[in-house]
């Protein structure tokens, strides 16, 4: 009797659609809204480059003219090539300026009297942007004037569209660079 009731079970196909349907739909679900997400990412990276290259066309120019100043046109003018995608207070702009591309990421020259490779308190330096402070990189904040470097950085925290990749990662950080020099103005 045994026998019989397994051999019955063994031939029996009833329920097998469900059980494929129950194995496979997450795994299916989990590869499109995957593809949302990268898809999303890669979008907002995308907008955000194209919207720093126009920020900083606006920038090398000096200005338009208008009563508003120029760090506040630039904003203006990465959200608006965002399309609303991106929070305001949740966008960093930085902008730094150099004497000469060769400085972006340069730090102010110091004499290592112990030899750490590092500068540390006490030791000589050269305060290149006049702050009166040994500092890691050579720059000093603003949009710059005529023929000055400007490096413009911008960073978004993009959250997951879903939640489904939270357990990973709660930010999908995004970031756009560029380096340009400001025409005479």
């Amino acid at each position: 009797m045994m026998r019989a009731a397994t051999a019955s079970l063994r031939r029996n196909d009833d329920g097998n659609l469900t059980t494929e349907f129950a194995l496979t739909v997450p795994l299916f679900l989990s590869l499109f809204l995957g593809v949302l997400e990268l898809g999303n990412f890669y979008i907002l990276a995308g907008s955000l480059e194209n919207a720093v290259l126009r920020a900083s066309r606006f920038g090398i120019t000096g200005s338009d003219g208008s009563a508003t100043p120029r760090a506040d046109q630039v904003r203006a003018i990465i959200l608006e090539e965002t399309a609303g995608r991106i929070p305001e207070e949740d966008l960093e702009i930085t902008t730094q300026v150099f004497e000469q591309f060769a400085d972006i990421g340069e730090t102010e020259p110091f004499v290592d009297s112990n030899g750490s490779g590092t500068w540390e308190a006490g030791e000589a330096f050269t305060d290149v942007n006049g702050n009166g402070n040994w500092d890691d990189d050579l720059s000093v904040a603003g949009l710059g004037g005529p023929g000055d470097i400007v490096l413009y950085q911008v960073r978004y925290n993009a959250p997951s569209l879903s939640g489904l990749f939270d357990w990973a990662t709660t930010i999908f950080p995004v970031t756009a660079t560029v380096a340009v020099r400001n025409e005479p103005f």
